[in-house]
């Protein structure tokens, strides 16, 4: 069963800071720089019994002018895990979406408010920005948990 969790936002509303932020708390890399490709995260950074390798792109589509279907045209099998980041109404979020549709993906998608404000998916500031990616990268973490479990996957 595939699965693709799209991180969304505007542009630079931290679409790739949460993505890196997830690969930092739970694969303990601590990436300076974001490219597309495999990447693997421990749902139990204390107990590392379980491993989600997955295929990454913190680039959205839109703002790379990249579409999926062409990133994967010349692939003989899809990832069956994706992390993404997709610009909210960007030019190719509409065909994003219906790649993943076409291809069988479970899509669970996380947005980030444009507004200022508490909520961790909001915006974030110097301030708030490390409490923000941290409880971001949980929620994705969770969802992927209850995902696994939910599908007897695990």
């Amino acid at each position: 069963m595939r699965l693709a969790i799209i991180i969304e936002g505007t542009q630079n509303s931290g679409k790739t800071s949460t993505i890196k932020e997830l690969i930092k708390l739970f694969g303990f890399k601590n990436l300076k720089q974001m490219k597309a490709g495999w990447q693997q995260i421990f749902l139990n950074p204390i107990f590392k019994s379980l491993r989600i390798v997955f295929y990454c792109i913190p680039a959205s589509p839109s703002e790379t002018d990249i579409p999926l279907s062409k990133r994967f045209e010349e692939w003989q099998h899809l990832p069956e895990m994706l992390i993404l980041a997709e610009q909210v109404g960007g030019q190719h979020h509409g065909s994003t979406m219906a790649f993943l549709n076409a291809n069988h993906y479970h899509i669970k998608v996380f947005s980030i408010n444009n507004s200022n404000g508490v909520n961790h998916w909001e915006r974030f500031d110097n301030l708030t920005k490390n409490v923000k990616l941290s409880k971001r990268a949980y929620d994705i973490t969770d969802f992927i948990k209850s995902f696994l479990k939910t599908n007897s996957i695990v």
